[in-house]
């Protein structure tokens, strides 16, 4: 069994003993994903060895995601079916870390106290001295303060593919949209300085790196308490300079902090990806103010002018929550229609739940049924598809270059990559074909979601827009 996000594989080394033998399962989002990456470091820093069978690990761990109920109850019931282990091998460390881990860390230790290690959002850098800390204790242990100041050196690149690493810029959410728990889990906004990050670019690009995701919970609002040019478009325009480094983009981004300087740096500089997701969540003004979201239609509508002024071409991914407590069916098909008048590329549907600790879930009725938000959800569902289909289409005929990323997982005889406005190309694989290689792909068919073509030689067009597509 591999855990959900693969970070590496590796032999077993029969000389490494099992107490430092880790079995890493994560779940949720990209920030999740490199904090486990980063606990990972650590570890391997002091010996452990990352195993991908849980019966060969001495360690157990478990990195959470709280933004969905079934996400949380998931990683619970997981650690649970250890139970019978732990009693058999009371040496096994189990550890619950993240979201659920800072969340719902009282509950976590009255209902599952065979948990040795409960570790939040910002002390997991301790890890290490957590695990030989609470080896022959009797009690679990809990660290989930907010305010540790995290600190880490990241030397590598232990992500699943070696041109490609997340890089966090920040941690925490300072906005309070009504449905979300990230503030609750992640703590205040706290960036880090432009300085270390640049330079974490530069030590990832000497091991091979081509490709920078920078991470954030509101990411664009990075290093609004740095001062003078602490923001984002200086940390893109600090890429540009770094030798190695061809692609960078950022996510997720919040339409309010969609700002001017930021807009022009993405156009000005050749490595940001003509690539944003930029999540609108509703396209009616009366649900954007019950969200808290701090912006209406119309100025989420001239963040899109802006940047297709400055970058026609550029891909646009957005997030909708259907159902949200009182949705009417006019404040949804408000939702439908700004799909058609953005022409968004992609986007992602989630049917509204209520997370414990959140504004609507302490102060809303969640009335809508469960029906309704299944139609709603596939009504949005089906608006983006024929939006991205469209938009798709104009790749027709036309070349694009990709990162090849290995073989499709649907079908072992055909390759997928990644252009540099994030879509998927997939082509006939071929005997040149190697993961983390630029290829060129002529385009003969599309879906919504995907190109499909023939790896061809030379270099790759722009696609014409037609004015109704851009």
């Amino acid at each position: 069994m591999k855990p959900t996000y693969s970070m590496q594989t590796v032999e077993v080394d029969e000389a490494v003993p099992k107490s430092r033998r880790v079995y890493f399962e994560v779940f949720g989002c990209q920030m999740n994903k490199l904090d486990a990456e980063l606990m990972l470091e650590g570890l391997m820093q002091r010996g452990y060895q990352l195993v991908h069978d849980p019966e060969e690990a001495g360690v157990i761990l478990y990195n959470t995601c709280s933004v969905r109920e079934r996400a949380e109850e998931r990683a619970v019931m997981r650690m649970t079916s250890f139970k019978r282990r732990k009693k058999e091998e009371p040496e096994l460390i189990l550890g619950l870390t993240g979201c659920v881990a800072q969340h719902k860390q009282e509950e976590l230790a009255e209902r599952a106290p065979w948990i040795d290690l409960i570790i939040g959002t910002r002390e997991f850098d301790r890890l290490p001295d957590l695990i030989d800390e609470v080896r022959g204790e009797s009690q679990s242990i809990l660290a989930t303060e907010m305010d540790s100041p995290l600190e880490f050196v990241r030397q590598r690149n232990l992500g699943p593919q070696p041109w490609h690493a997340f890089v966090s810029v920040m941690r925490g959410c300072d906005m309070v949209c009504t449905y979300c728990i990230v503030p609750t889990t992640r703590g205040k906004e706290v960036s880090r300085s432009p300085e270390v990050i640049l330079e974490e670019v530069r030590r990832l690009a000497a091991e091979g790196v081509q490709e920078i995701t920078f991470l954030g919970q509101t990411v664009n609002s990075y290093g609004k308490r740095l001062g003078a040019g602490g923001g984002l478009d200086t940390l893109l325009r600090g890429v540009e300079e770094i030798d190695g480094i061809h692609r960078c983009h950022f996510i997720t981004s919040h339409p309010r902090f969609m700002r001017p300087k930021l807009i022009q740096a993405m156009a000005d500089c050749s490595k940001v990806m003509n690539y944003l997701h930029l999540p609108v969540q509703s396209g009616s003004d009366s649900m954007l103010a019950r969200m808290k979201r701090t912006y209406d239609r119309d100025f989420y509508l001239k963040c899109i002018e802006r940047l297709r002024e400055k970058m026609p071409d550029i891909t646009l991914a957005t997030d909708f929550i259907v159902g949200f407590p009182g949705e009417t069916d006019e404040e949804f098909e408000e939702s439908l229609s700004l799909v058609k008048e953005v022409g968004f590329d992609s986007g992602y549907v989630f049917q509204y739940s209520p997370r414990p600790g959140t504004v609507s879930a302490d102060h809303l009725v969640d009335d809508i049924p469960l029906e309704v938000k299944k139609e709603r959800n596939h009504l949005l569902l089906d608006a983006l598809h024929t939006s991205g289909k469209a938009r798709n289409d104009r790749f027709l005929g036309r070349t694009v270059e990709v990162i090849a990323e290995g073989p499709s997982r649907t079908d072992p005889t055909r390759w997928a990559g990644r252009a540099r406005d994030h879509r998927i190309a997939i082509w006939p694989a071929c005997p040149d074909d190697k993961a983390g290689s630029f290829a060129v792909v002529k385009v003969n068919r599309t879906s919504a979601a995907t190109l499909f073509g023939e790896r061809v030689d030379g270099p790759s067009e722009k696609p014409i827009l037609p004015p109704e597509v851009r």
